[in-house]
């Protein structure tokens, strides 16, 4: 794999007033200096009022402009937005795919999935769609041998444990169906994956593992990733350890290039990383390599990552939040090449 160098750091978005989280970033399918962030406000980490905002690049992300925004409040529509992500589907429409939820407390709130949907590349979004997909944090969809999986996982309580699902539609996203369980495992407490299509050959997700232990100091134990695999989206096993310490994984894999890269919240060296690699037949990472985006302190762990990432030829773009010495996270983007 090639070297990383970083080139610049951008403030995307920051209010004081207001906790800024989640964002995510794609390339125009159809314009390649084109480019999409989206990202969640709100008044709280676990909000009672928020917003989407939908912001538009067409100078390669040097400059950006809020075009959309949709509020949710607890008060007016008695649930609030959580993360957003976007993807495009195979008729050709922009998607951002968000879920919900009516209460502060994620362990008894009910979660639904929504996807906002534009057939003119961002410009005008059409009614606000409630799927079938139930549980939380919702992958981008992907398309993978002609049917369309998205994954997102849900809370046990009965069982203290998460599942991680994986759902699917047969006729282009109209329809969700629960399809199957990725992981379930109350040691692991199995969350946030991000899937990627291996050459049409394996659907890889990359999986939290949620434990939360603490050492003699008082700190979170940093848990590593873990990865399962599926030849038909349905049925799921274990396919490895990712032998990396964080949370939220957002992967892109490009098959010409056989080129897999992941940003994620770095819960070992606190902050944000990128992870470089080639993956052999089997999808398995090798020549792997990573680089510190930005560094984070130990207290605001939970208020920094979540990242969205992007590539444009040989430059990548991560979003993220992050949150500093400022009373409230904001959104920031690097830019990196690689040779």
């Amino acid at each position: 794999m090639s070297k990383l160098k970083i080139q610049d750091y951008q403030i995307i978005a920051e209010n004081e007033e207001k906790y800024l989280s989640f964002p995510d970033i794609i390339q125009s399918r159809y314009n390649s200096d084109k480019f999409f962030i989206v990202y969640r406000e709100a008044d709280y980490h676990h909000p009672t009022s928020s917003f989407l905002h939908f912001l538009k690049s067409t100078d390669k992300g040097l400059t950006w402009k809020c075009s959309k925004t949709w509020p949710l409040s607890m008060r007016d529509d008695g649930h609030v937005w959580n993360c957003p992500r976007l993807c495009y589907l195979p008729d050709g429409s922009l998607n951002i795919v968000c879920d919900t939820k009516n209460s502060r407390d994620e362990r008894t709130a009910e979660f639904k999935i929504f996807i906002l949907k534009s057939f003119n590349d961002g410009t005008t979004f059409e009614k606000i769609y409630k799927t079938r997909m139930r549980g939380m944090v919702p992958d981008k969809i992907i398309d993978f041998k002609k049917n369309l999986f998205c994954a997102n996982h849900v809370v046990d309580l009965e069982n203290n444990t998460l599942t991680q699902l994986m759902n699917i539609s047969r006729d282009g996203g109209k329809t969700w169906y629960d399809c199957n369980i990725v992981a379930r495992n109350k040691q692991y407490r199995f969350c946030e994956a991000s899937v990627i299509n291996f050459k049409n050959k394996y659907l890889l997700a990359y999986l939290r593992d949620n434990r939360y232990n603490l050492s003699a100091e008082g700190k979170m134990i940093p848990r590593l990733v873990r990865k399962f695999a599926s030849n038909d989206g349905l049925h799921w096993k274990l396919w490895g350890t990712l032998r990396v310490y964080g949370h939220r994984m957002t992967c892109l894999y490009f098959e010409k290039e056989n080129k897999f890269f992941a940003s994620y919240r770095n819960t070992k060296d606190i902050g944000i990383s990128l992870l470089t690699a080639e993956l052999n037949d089997l999808g398995q990472e090798r020549n792997k390599k990573i680089i510190q985006i930005e560094d984070e302190t130990y207290d605001n762990l939970f208020h920094c990552g979540y990242t969205g990432l992007a590539k444009n030829e040989n430059e990548l773009m991560v979003v993220y939040y992050i949150k500093k010495d400022k009373v409230n996270p904001f959104i920031k983007l690097c830019r990196l090449k690689y040779e």
